[in-house]
Formats: structure tokens, C-alpha cells, sequence
């Protein structure tokens, strides 16, 4: 999946554009491939997933790697420190039962400033790629 999604990671990461010292959370960070490219950049990235296999393969990945940790759990109703300047997804809070309650939640994990970017699909009626896809089965 990370390399069906490479395009669509570049332009995310691009467009969140994560600084050397920045705080981030990598939400629904799977098996780590954002964290590792936000880490890449300087942050200190935080990926939370609530796949137990995907966490465990993550922190296989990350052995040895400084600024980059991984939990299990689930985004929606973590408990967060106010102390993080970007909150990051490629596509895992399209999956969040109550979207509003998730971020108001999550908003409680930012600095005065922070900033949210995230990338998630449309709805299927909107979305060709998972229609198509969809009426192809």
C-alpha cells in the first residue's frame, strides 16, 4: 500500500511540511512509512495506530531510530499533552466513528498555532478511483 500511495504521501508530507524540533502525531500511522519520512525532516513524530500488527511492525522498522515512537491506540479518544505543533494523517481519520468528538479531542493535543494536515478520500460517489474500483467487483 505505501507504494500504490507514494504519490499521494509526497503531496501530503509536502504540504505539512514538518521542521526540524516540531512535535507530531502521525495519526493512523500503520506501519510506519509517514513517521519515518516525518522523522526524516528533524520533527520528533509520535505514530498512533490502533492495529496492534501494524504497531508491531513499526516499532520492528524503527530499531535503532532516534525521534520516531509508536503506540497503540486509538486517536479518537487518546489522552494528549498540549505540547505538539502538527497533527499528520495519510488517510487514517476517515475511519473516526465521531469525527466532531475526534477533533475536539485531537485539538487538545496542539499548541496555540498548530496546525492539522491530513489527506483522506471522498466519499465513494465523489471518488472515481474507489467507484470505479467498487462497481469493477
Amino acid at each position: 500500500m505505501d507504494g500504490v500511495l507514494e504519490p499521494l504521501s509526497t503531496a501530503v508530507l509536502q504540504a505539512a511540511a514538518a521542521q526540524t524540533g516540531e512535535r507530531v502525531i502521525d495519526i493512523g500511522c500503520g506501519c510506519g512509512d509517514t513517521s519515518f519520512a516525518l522523522a526524516e525532516t528533524g520533527a520528533e513524530v509520535w505514530g498512533l495506530d490502533i492495529s496492534t500488527p501494524m504497531i508491531a511492525r513499526a516499532r520492528e522498522r524503527a530499531a535503532g531510530l532516534e525521534r520516531v515512537a509508536f503506540s497503540v491506540g486509538d486517536a479518537a479518544t487518546q489522552d494528549y499533552s498540549t505540547d505538539h505543533d502538527l497533527l499528520f494523517s495519510r488517510f487514517g481519520i476517515m475511519f473516526f466513528e465521531n469525527p466532531i468528538a475526534a477533533f475536539k479531542q485531537l485539538r487538545c493535543a496542539l499548541v496555540p498555532g498548530g496546525r492539522v494536515v491530513f489527506i483522506c478520500w471522498q466519499a465513494p460517489k465523489e471518488n472515481r478511483w474507489l467507484s470505479i474500483a467498487g462497481q469493477a467487483v
